[in-house]
């Protein structure tokens, strides 16, 4: 399965919307956008692929940062 670009540009939407808002640090967004990249680099797609695709992926870490 391929990343559609439409669906990253919505997750990058999101992690920059949630630090801009206080929801999370800014070193949270970058971990976030770092483990994405990661997985890309280490070849897990499937890790890449549910944070792109899945939008219940963010939903997930977003609940566990705000806890955090």
């Amino acid at each position: 399965m391929a990343i559609n670009h439409g669906k990253l540009d919505t997750l990058l939407g999101k992690i920059f919307d949630a630090c801009a808002s206080g929801e999370v640090s800014r070193g949270s967004a970058i971990g976030a956008l770092a483990h994405v990249v990661v997985a890309l680099e280490q070849g897990n797609r499937a890790e890449a692929e549910a944070w792109v695709n899945d939008p219940k992926t963010f939903d997930h870490w977003l609940a566990l940062k705000k806890t955090a």
